[in-house]
């Protein structure tokens, strides 16, 4: 899974061999290998700058990215059109597996945009200057890094890099057929159906869709190549309540070809419903304040997980000179209880579909040309381990298959997460235990969230569709503009129930890593939720367009 400038390409089975594509694995057909190597192997025998060290470690990262780009709001096109773009990343370490350049707490894309054209020695001088550069800084930070660990007492520091087996897989190239024309029309189509709903302040359509072919050779005698698709549509809409209050909704689609995606009819019922579902928002009350159960729906109840211990699942690396408590808190933890004894969760990238749905962190080897592993990570509520990279922790010393970053540093970050229960209840049954738990405390409601955004960063966002439960009679009142105090891992401990059924969540990232989550409704025992504070703009003097009579002339 990989971001494109900002936009979303998936695994690709829905992706189809371009002509003269080199599905046999020969080296000899594809000029752009070709150069890597060449330009890989003569930087190793020769690349040195006076009597310094020779690099120990050079690896070549090159993305060619076709890409069909729409947007509109309103029934106007804002943008359409498409790019080809190829760009190179660098990694030249210097030192050794135990002490080089790198972990020193900044680092970034080294490379730079290689010719488009199919011309070897072209793409070569491209890789020539990119590794004569990242070189020559490489040896600078190594020195540095050298002098700083003089003057520090570092205990149990572990190695800077790991090595892996080489892998030999060369997978045939992709491409992805669009009809650019007709897409924009139809994203024109979907955004003008807001004119429907003239209490919709604000509407746009985003669309995307291309491939990528991912080209990775490395020292240790890695040469990867793999093609991928993907499709993404993302409808976003907001209105506001009568006291000002800003209201977002959200619905996306994603595919790795053009027949997983619903029709057109569906998604305009799908667009009509998101702004109803906005309207009746904008009608709903407010609550000041509650302390006490709540249901989350399987969905959000992935965002949540997701949110609070998908960053933490991950092993972190021992950055120079970091004094942050955090760096290895959940190494700590691996043995004790970080769930119920009901909950365990396995990450395993190699799953494509859940129950027909597809899984965004799927992937047979990770951005390290890593085989990606099956990790059982919390096992009846105990944390057994943890998910890796290449780039040690203090704890784990190799790579399981789990490195992503694909525009500079790799760090590791979970892909597919399935949590899984023993006593799962169902629906109605949850429902109960959320009024009974609601009751147990002398509540007068309980709160039941549909949905809810992503927070990011480890913390919660705001419920999107939630609902009070009275527990004198099950009656159900829509309320709006409620946000949760801090909420962290801890209270995860404290989940009373969990349901049978379980729904995807997919995070795509957009710059961190990518990821879905496999979840059932999750009852929580106790949680804080206020009102957000109101500090809205006042709404709108005019009408909009859609909605303006004709003045009559006196």
């Amino acid at each position: 899974m990989f971001l494109i400038a900002g936009v979303v390409a998936l695994p690709g089975a829905g992706a189809t061999a371009q002509d003269g594509s080199p599905g046999s694995g020969n080296v000899s057909d594809d000029v752009v290998l070709r150069a890597m190597i060449a330009e890989l192997d003569r930087s190793m025998k020769e690349l040195v700058l006076g009597g310094l060290e020779r690099p120990y470690f050079i690896q070549y990262v090159v993305e060619d990215t076709v890409a069909h780009n729409a947007s509109a709001k309103f029934g106007g096109v804002l943008s359409s059109g498409r790019t080809h773009r190829r760009t190179l990343n660098t990694d030249v370490r210097v030192g050794s597996y135990e002490l080089d350049d790198g972990n020193l707490g900044f680092g970034g894309f080294s490379g730079g945009v290689l010719p488009l054209d199919d011309d070897e020695q072209a793409i070569r001088h491209a890789i020539w200057l990119a590794t004569d550069a990242d070189y020559k800084v490489s040896v600078e930070l190594l020195t540095r890094k050298r002098a700083a660990l003089k003057e520090m007492n570092v205990e149990d520091r572990p190695n800077d890099f790991s090595p892996a087996p080489p892998v030999q897989v060369l997978d045939p190239r992709v491409t992805l057929e669009v009809d650019g024309a007709a897409w924009t029309e139809n994203i024109r189509r979907l955004s003008a159906r807001f004119l429907d709903h003239p209490h919709v302040d604000d509407a746009q359509v985003t669309f995307f869709a291309g491939h990528t072919n991912r080209t990775l050779v490395n020292s240790e005698g890695t040469r990867y190549r793999h093609g991928d698709t993907g499709i993404f549509v993302n409808v976003s809409a907001s209105a506001r309540a009568a006291d000002g209050m800003d209201l977002a909704a959200e619905r996306m689609y994603i595919a790795e070809a053009f027949d997983q995606l619903p029709s057109l009819e569906t998604m305009l019922a799908d667009l009509d419903a998101l702004a109803a579902d906005l309207k009746d928002r904008a009608a709903a009350g407010t609550l000041e304040h509650y302390v006490g159960p709540v249901l989350f729906d399987a969905e959000a109840a992935g965002v949540v997980l997701n949110d609070l211990l998908a960053d933490a699942l991950a092993a972190k690396p021992v950055i120079l000179g970091s004094r942050s408590a955090q760096d290895d808190t959940m190494e700590k933890k691996i043995g004790l209880r970080i769930l119920p004894r009901f909950l365990s969760i396995v990450d395993d990238p190699n799953e494509h579909f859940f129950e027909g749905t597809l899984l965004a962190g799927h992937g047979a080897y990770d951005d390290e040309a890593v085989r990606a592993q099956r990790v059982s990570l919390v096992e009846n509520g105990i944390l057994k381990t943890l998910v890796t990279c290449r780039t040690p922790s203090r704890k784990f010393k190799e790579s399981n298959g789990h490195g992503q970053g694909r525009f500079g540093t790799v760090n590791a970050h979970v892909a597919n997460l399935f949590v899984e229960t023993s006593e799962g209840l169902t629906q109605e049954e949850l429902e109960a235990e959320l009024l009974q738990a609601a009751r147990d405390e002398g509540l007068e409601f309980a709160l039941h969230v549909r949905a809810i955004e992503s927070g990011g960063g480890g913390a919660l966002g705001d419920p999107l569709r939630v609902d009070k439960v009275y527990v004198a009679d099950g009656r159900r009142e829509r309320i709006r503009g409620v946000e949760f105090t801090t909420v962290d891992i801890a209270k995860l401990k404290d989940i009373l129930a969990a349901g049978t059924q379980r729904k995807v969540y997919n995070d795509l990232g957009f710059g961190a890593g990518t990821c879905s989550v496999v979840c059932p409704a999750l009852l929580f025992e106790e949680l804080e939720l206020t009102r957000v504070e109101p500090q809205f703009d006042r709404l709108p003097i005019l009408k909009p367009p859609s909605l303006r009579t004709a003045k009559t002339v006196p």
